[in-house]
């Protein structure tokens, strides 16, 4: 039996879009799988943290993830956040970087 794609998942592979999120945490509350929302949406324990505190961050999780196969830490995700912030005057990325220096996440 295959297993069925995180949340971050869906997202890469066009399956899902950023705001489906909600939808997916009532099925993890719906399941009753044995598995930390974090993990059951696809997101690291940092990535999680980031997404509780600032929901606003979510678009530069997936941003993150798009292409990088690895696991996303702090640090990939304050670089996303900078280049986002750049290239567009996007000033919610602008917000969770500032947020992430002032909370010690990243220097």
């Amino acid at each position: 039996m295959s297993k069925s794609p995180t949340y971050i998942e869906a997202c890469l592979r066009g399956e899902a879009v950023w705001t489906d999120i909600d939808d997916w945490v009532d099925a993890w509350h719906e399941s009753g799988e044995d598995i930390d929302l974090h993990e059951f949406l696809g997101m690291s324990w940092d990535e999680y943290c980031l997404w509780v505190e600032r929901p606003q961050s979510l678009r530069g999780i997936l941003a993150a993830h798009h292409g990088n196969p690895e696991p996303i830490t702090m640090d990939t995700l304050a670089n996303e956040f900078a280049l986002a912030a750049r290239s567009s005057n996007d000033s919610a990325a602008t917000e969770v970087l500032d947020w992430l220096r002032s909370t010690g996440r990243i220097a």
